[in-house]
């Protein structure tokens, strides 16, 4: 509790502490037809979906974060750049892991997150995957294909 009140009040950047990544939990992620399994933080709580990739400064070839909820999204909530500083691909996935839209998003130099552009999907989904930018391009993935769990 006394980490979450000195989050709220230093914001995000603050928590960005290699103690707090180190807590996240990871997943290898697998895609039908693409060989490397892509090794994903999983973003699960509220917390660490608003967090997400803020403020890294890397991202490695095959590594990502994967953003998780317990019901259907609308097409309209999407996902914004405040605060990151890589640009991301993200893949939005129905209930059954396909990917049903792919963006490419760039981050927001802007210090007022009202300054910053959503990227809604405008498909509903139940989760998405972000990766660098340009990812699923290199290796030739595009809507339809299946992400599962490689273990």
């Amino acid at each position: 509790m006394k980490r979450m009140f000195a989050c709220t009040l230093l914001g995000a950047a603050a928590c960005l502490t290699s103690q707090t990544l180190a807590a996240t939990k990871t997943t290898q992620l697998c895609i039908d037809g693409h060989e490397p399994e892509i090794t994903v933080e999983i973003a699960d709580t509220f917390e660490l979906r608003q967090r997400g990739l803020m403020m890294r400064e890397q991202l490695g070839e095959h590594e990502g974060m994967w953003f998780t909820y317990n019901q259907e999204r609308p097409g309209y909530a999407g996902f914004w750049m405040f605060r990151t500083l890589i640009p991301l691909d993200i893949a939005f996935i129905d209930n059954d892991m396909k990917i049903v839209k792919i963006i490419t998003m760039e981050p927001c130099p802007s210090i007022d997150p009202n300054r910053c552009p959503a990227y809604p999907p405008q498909v509903n989904y139940y989760g998405a995957v972000e990766v660098n930018k340009g990812y699923f391009e290199k290796y030739n993935i595009k809507e339809g294909r299946h992400f599962k769990r490689c273990n």
